[in-house]
């Protein structure tokens, strides 16, 4: 499907269930089609990173041995599917949103990947703990209560507008530690967003773009890239007493007001 001009999508936000086969066993999910939210949709980001993880779960960095009791944290899970795919490798995943999208991310965990919902089933011996937490990117109380740092850092199609992109910033650096993998799946909309992305994240990160040969055959598409960052050394990293001031910036405000 990359680099095809007609695109037909995997999902959209029109039904209220969406089926996705990983792993040998089908995740039922539940989106809204009858809100505006955008994290109540699988959208396709996700569904390319889920496939993405199946395709390598036996060899390489994502490798199912790799990842078994490491801690992983999805920012921006909406209905969970990236966050799911991890757990289901046996990682320890917390998914996270906003409270406008808690309630159905958390009947997605129940329904898929809860103790009951796993019971009798094969996975259910090596996949990961699942917690659902809300955490606005915006609120610094929120940081510690999801208990970072993580080992590895999950987001599918989060980066949308510029305005986000300071505090999507923010809230990786607080998730992580020196040796922590940051998996960003992002869909191009907008070459000015990728920009501000790119220029903010390449002071602390080092950015890797995924090959297509890497991701699964069908589930893929030239305007969705899976980038794969991991923390510069310090003396590399020029922007982080900037970015240490944003935050110091940012919690002052919150305590003092506008």
């Amino acid at each position: 499907m990359a680099g095809d001009e007609t695109w037909v999508r995997w999902n959209t936000h029109h039904s209220t269930q969406v089926d996705v086969e990983l792993f040998g066993n089908t995740l039922h999910l539940a989106q809204d089609p009858n809100t505006n939210h955008l994290g109540t949709t699988v959208w396709d980001s996700s569904i390319v990173l889920a496939k993405f993880l199946e395709k390598n779960a036996k060899k390489g960095d994502f490798a199912r041995h790799r990842l078994k009791g490491k801690r992983a944290i999805e920012l921006g899970a909406g209905m969970g599917l990236g966050g799911f795919a991890f757990a289901l490798l046996g990682c320890d995943t917390t998914v996270t949103d906003t409270a406008e999208v808690i309630s159905l991310l958390q009947r997605n965990y129940e329904n898929n990947l809860s103790p009951a919902a796993l019971r009798g089933q094969e996975m259910s011996a090596t996949a990961g703990h699942v917690t659902v937490q809300e955490l606005d990117w915006s609120n610094l109380e929120h940081y510690a209560t999801v208990n970072p740092p993580f080992d590895y850092v999950l987001a599918a199609d989060c980066v949308y507008h510029e305005q986000i992109v300071e505090d999507f910033l923010r809230t990786v650096l607080a998730m992580t530690h020196s040796k922590s993998t940051v998996v960003v799946v992002n869909e191009l909309r907008s070459e000015a967003v990728h920009s501000r992305f790119t220029s903010l994240f390449e002071q602390h990160f080092t950015i890797k773009r995924t090959p297509r040969s890497k991701m699964d055959a069908v589930h893929q598409h030239s305007a969705i890239d899976i980038l794969i960052l991991r923390r510069r050394k310090a003396a590399d990293a020029g922007g982080g007493a900037a970015t240490e001031l944003s935050v110091h910036s940012a919690a002052e405000k919150q305590q003092n007001g506008p």
